[in-house]
């Protein structure tokens, strides 16, 4: 049984490359649970390894005069059968045989030294991979079920969540993967190690490593904005001036960018050249669309986007893609409006312009006292400042907190009729769009119909062998025939009115 349980251990160390010292002392632990279940609750036990694969367990017992605790101490007369010459105040070892300790002691050493190589395992694995967040590893697919995939790195187990992968690909057990590093768990119940393949650090991890002036650090990743599996934005800015980032990043004819492509299994990749300036990065962002303009308000971070009417759908993208990835990108809010959709609303604007005495709550004086101020509708008072408001003589925190709420309302309620008046004049437009009628009938650029072609009588055989006098017979009554068809003809198409032609005198008259 020795060389069996050594050769066991000797094979965990090995294959699990495991600390030696580390599962000894595991062991130890073990064996001595299993020891003071049969010698006591205070046995010791020491264990030996030659170094050689060649593992020896011992009791330890002091000898003395008279025994008190037979789970500690052993008595001068038994301590001389295992040490000759023993003596109180001694300390012996007594070799214990494996075969000593019976099935339960033997199941009680194997949980322990089991979870024991486990709490080692996960403390190895979370100092080699605390540090590789964001790194991209690579592994096989062990087992895949509804939950995630079970990713086997080699010397760990990792663990790649549903919604980690990329929707249209499909994975089988035994293929190959490659994800990024996303967290490093030591109290997770199952692997340790959480993988992504949807994160914008796998595509920036990617990019690092296809690009190596990313990972020399003459071009910078600003930021990236990514739904996997359909398309991507990336925002890149060269520290060098005589680097192109965007040219960098593409490669030669396409190359580095392919690449990473064809790992994110056709994700289409747009690369934006940074820049500080917001108007420029947002229209840059939005490519391919073309940008008429750009208007910024710092305050709220958002921006109004206006382009042409026929450049708003390619800005807007499919079901809003391209819109959305662009305000990601810049971490800013994007409304766009086309320019006809600009005007209609400046027009609408112009018109709802309400004067400040016709709103609710405002007297007389007051209308007078804010038109000195420089505040002649609802509008300009919705952008006065509190503190300006409060400068102006009698009006007070509470009346300035009313005449601000009074307008918030009053200017939603204005909104919503332009919005109405917008709507209203868009349904007439296609309205009439539908009544125009075209400038010219397209019917006439018809092919005209093809004449139908006589159908000639097919020859029989009667007609081939027929006798030679029938058919002049039947040509001469068709010859006599004519000429009678033809006076019929114009005898019908003489008018009812016309005279008739006078007899001719005889010639006695």
């Amino acid at each position: 049984m020795i060389g069996h349980f050594t050769e066991a251990f000797n094979q965990l160390v090995r294959e699990r490359r495991l600390d030696r010292a580390m599962v000894l002392e595991k062991l130890t632990q073990a064996f001595a649970s299993a020891v003071r279940r049969k010698y006591g609750a205070n046995a010791e036990v020491r264990i030996e390894d030659d170094g050689h694969g060649a593992i020896e367990l011992f009791l330890i017992r002091n000898v003395v005069d008279t025994v008190e605790d037979p789970s500690t101490q052993i008595s001068v007369t038994d301590a001389q059968e295992y040490a000759d010459g023993a003596e109180a105040g001694d300390v012996i070892e007594i070799n214990l045989p494996f075969e000593e300790f019976g099935r339960n002691a033997i199941q009680v050493v194997k949980q322990i030294l089991t979870q024991g190589v486990r709490e080692f395992e996960r403390d190895r694995v979370f100092e080699e991979y605390k540090d590789r967040t964001g790194e991209i590893v690579s592994g096989s697919v062990q087992q895949v079920d509804r939950t995630g995939i079970l990713v086997n790195l080699g010397n760990a187990e990792a663990f790649m969540p549903k919604k980690d992968q990329i929707r249209r690909e499909r994975y089988q057990q035994g293929s190959s993967i490659r994800a990024v590093v996303m967290k490093v768990d030591k109290e997770a119940k199952g692997p340790m190690v959480m993988l992504s393949r949807t994160s914008p650090e796998f595509l920036k991890a990617l990019f690092t490593q296809e690009v190596p002036e990313i990972y020399e650090g003459l071009i910078e990743i600003k930021s990236i904005a990514r739904e996997a599996g359909g398309r991507s934005k990336i925002a890149v800015y060269s520290r060098d001036d005589r680097v192109d980032a965007v040219g960098a990043c593409v490669g030669m004819k396409g190359s580095r960018v392919q690449a990473v492509v064809n790992e994110l299994s056709g994700e289409r990749i747009d690369i934006v050249p940074w820049n500080e300036d917001v108007s420029t990065f947002i229209s840059r962002a939005l490519s391919p669309a073309k940008i008429s303009g750009v208007k910024a308000d710092l305050a709220t971070k958002s921006v109004m986007v206006i382009v042409e009417e026929d450049q708003l759908s390619l800005a807007i993208g499919k079901e809003g893609q391209n819109v959305r990835l662009a305000s990601r990108l810049a971490g800013w809010q994007i409304e766009l409006v086309s320019s006809r959709q600009l005007e209609q609303r400046q027009r609408f604007q112009e018109q709802l312009l309400m004067p400040i005495e016709e709103m609710v709550g405002v007297s007389e004086k007051m209308a007078e006292k804010l038109r000195e101020a420089g505040i002649n509708t609802v509008q300009k008072l919705i952008k006065t400042s509190t503190e300006e408001l409060l400068a102006i003589p009698g009006f007070g925190e509470r009346t300035v907190e009313r005449l601000k709420e009074t307008a918030q309302g009053t200017v939603k309620e204005l909104e919503k009729a332009m919005e109405e008046l917008i709507r209203k004049e868009n349904e007439e437009r296609e309205h009439l769009k539908q009544q125009e009628k075209p400038l010219f009938d397209e019917s006439i650029l018809e092919a005209e119909p093809e004449p139908k072609k006589e159908e000639k009588p097919k020859l029989t055989e009667a007609m081939l062998f027929r006798d030679p006098s029938e058919v002049e017979a039947e040509a001469e009554a068709e010859a006599a025939a004519e000429p009678v068809e033809a006076t019929e003809a114009a005898q019908v198409s003489l008018p009812a009115d016309t005279p008739a032609e006078p007899e001719k005198k005889g010639a006695d008259e």
